[in-house]
């Protein structure tokens, strides 16, 4: 997933006869405008459960950095990229998936963080999280109506590109290999193209 990733530590397991407790997108804010945990901390809120995120190695941030380069050479005025940023869903989720390109200018979003609906592209870099990424996380995205999912797949050196979201899947899935080129494709328009060799370290 997002650079976060969702597995925690063994000694995170819940108890058996135990329930876990249900943290809210309100309550997640106010604890860090507490000071509970820093905006900072390798901390994501996902399904009202506090999960860490996985570190990143090389090669996951330098394609996060030439993604990001490649998105924001391409944007038009009405969108711009974000890196590494919150986005709100619907099931008290907010990740903070490697890249995203979002409706708008970056003022819009001075004070308050961008909703599923806002979203219309979303990249997830995939290394050691490819089962996660390519499991709960596309679902989630799914289910939260994210019109496209970038996952660039690491390990077999691809880009797979997930599109038309229903329920709990999307319905249309093509792969793009190293001589390939991915389409950015923003509100049904094309405005240019990715070449997979270039953002893959």
């Amino acid at each position: 997933m997002p650079a976060a990733t969702l597995e925690t530590p063994p000694r995170s397991a819940p108890i058996p006869g135990f329930r876990l407790f249900h943290v809210t997108i309100d309550r997640y804010y106010r604890m860090i405008e507490k000071g509970v945990f820093k905006a900072n901390d390798p901390v994501i809120l996902w399904k009202g459960s506090l999960v860490e995120k996985m570190s990143k190695g090389p090669p996951h941030n330098f394609a996060v950095t030439e993604i990001h380069a490649a998105l924001f050479r391409l944007m038009p005025d009405a969108f711009f990229v974000r890196q590494e940023q919150p986005i709100l869903l619907d099931d008290d989720t907010v990740p903070e998936p490697d890249c995203m390109v979002v409706r708008g200018a970056s003022r819009d979003y001075s004070s308050r963080i961008p909703a599923a609906s806002d979203v219309v592209l979303l990249v997830e870099i995939a290394d050691s999280s490819l089962a996660i990424d390519s499991g709960e996380v596309l679902e989630t995205y799914a289910r939260n109506a994210i019109p496209c999912y970038w996952l660039v797949n690491l390990p077999d050196r691809r880009i797979e590109v997930y599109t038309k979201p229903e329920g709990a899947s999307f319905t249309v899935r093509e792969v793009f290999g190293l001589d390939d080129a991915v389409p950015v494709i923003l509100d049904g328009r094309e405005v240019g193209r990715v070449a997979v060799r270039d953002v893959l370290p």
